[in-house]
């Protein structure tokens, strides 16, 4: 019999997966279901893993605090006016947001007639535009300030601060320092990192920078709000001194919430190592299944591969036929796995309502696995079955 061209083993594959659909659908759905359950277990695992890291950073696991230190008189000292945009430029940082130092002595009331000692433990604080996306902090009434409103006598409200004033709505007034200011909105709760803000009147910079002019210190950076690319606080912090003040790092507290940010690398380490393990075990059950999928295939076609030893056929040529047969099988499985395997995992990531993410490395090794396994699992049997004389293998027909 001739050598098998490229094209021969081609038309011999394309035969012997059209000749009988229905096994080929069957086969290709053990393929498949292989791959499936590959992709579905680690896209299940990171998209909890990063909706759990999210709901950390968000909490200010990734969120740092620059501030001006102290001297030796023990009287804050200043930080440079570009020590925010210096930040910005740095690796790492994703967004700044800057407080400016607020004036003395303003209390805030729900009314003109309050005491002034009754302040509730509101404080004031002075915000550029740029906080609210630092913070991470959701607007529950109203909006947060603009380049319109930021020269306003207007306040947003943090949520604990509106709550014990009494305030439920964006449009309402309140009594600052001696005057009435609107609300133009209240924060929604923002957790954890957000509690420096809770309890808040806080004004727009420019309008505090006119109204209070002749006030010393008015226009100064009391805090920065650094917020890192996620699960680069680590780095970015040892550099925040030095970035914010080349000349006097030595002048700037840094902060950061180091126990959450510990228990953020934890869960992130706990939840890889997760992954790997379930990724290890559905790639050993997936491979099992095609392998098994594929011997079945070929010994159950020992009468078939009997007929071809007749008909002068050499091993080898059988081989190679079943091997090529195996390779588009699982090809084909495997492309099917993935479709259904990724459609399962984002199904389950919008139900849980969480991001989805499918790892890059089950897309490539899914349909990779079904391949080599697949042919590694037919070339076995049908090497095996092609060695068996055509007359024994015929009376398996």
């Amino acid at each position: 019999m001739p050598s098998l061209t490229p094209l021969d083993l081609l038309r011999t594959a394309g035969t012997g997966l059209t000749g009988r659909p229905l096994r080929t659908a069957l086969s290709a759905l053990g393929v498949a279901l292989g791959i499936a359950s590959l992709v579905a277990l680690t896209g299940v695992s990171a998209s909890n893993q990063a909706q759990l890291l999210a709901e950390l950073d968000a909490l200010g696991a990734d969120l740092a605090i620059v501030w001006p230190g102290s001297g030796h008189d023990q009287q804050p000292l200043v930080l440079p006016k570009a020590a925010p945009e210096m930040i910005a430029r740095q690796d790492g940082v994703l967004r700044v947001g800057v407080f400016e130092t607020p004036p003395q002595g303003l209390g805030v009331f729900r009314t003109d007639l309050m005491p002034i000692t009754q302040t509730g433990g509101i404080t004031v604080s002075v915000a550029r535009p740029d906080v609210l996306a630092a913070v991470d902090a959701q607007v529950a009434s109203g909006r947060w300030f603009d380049e319109a409103t930021r020269g306003l006598p207007v306040t947003v409200l943090g949520a604990t601060a509106a709550q014990r004033l009494g305030v439920e709505r964006a449009g309402d007034r309140v009594f600052i320092g001696g005057q009435w200011y609107g609300v133009l909105g209240i924060l929604a709760d923002s957790g954890l990192a957000g509690g420096i803000i809770e309890t808040s009147a806080i004004l727009g910079d420019r309008w505090v920078r006119e109204r209070f002019a002749v006030e010393d210190g008015i226009g100064d950076i009391a805090e920065v709000f650094v917020r890192a690319e996620p699960g680069r606080i680590a780095e970015v912090t040892e550099l925040l001194a030095s970035t914010a003040n080349p000349g006097a790092p030595h002048q700037v507290s840094v902060t950061r919430l180091a126990d959450l940010s510990a228990a953020r690398e934890a869960a992130d380490d706990a939840l890889t190592t997760l992954g790997l393990a379930l990724g290890g075990i559905a790639l050993l059950v997936g491979g099992v299944g095609i392998t098994n999928t594929m011997v079945v295939t070929v010994m159950e076609r020992r009468g078939e591969i009997g007929l071809r030893r007749a008909l002068g056929a050499r091993p080898g040529q059988i081989a190679t036929q079943f091997t090529a047969e195996a390779i588009a099988l699982s090809a084909l499985g495997g492309l099917a796995g993935l479709a259904l395997g990724a459609t399962a995992a984002a199904g389950f990531a919008i139900a849980a309502n969480q991001p989805i993410v499918i790892p890059t490395m089950a897309l490539l090794i899914g349909p990779l696995l079904s391949i080599v396994v697949g042919a590694l699992a037919g070339l076995q049997p049908a090497t095996r079955a092609a060695r068996v004389s055509p007359t024994v293998a015929l009376r398996s027909v």
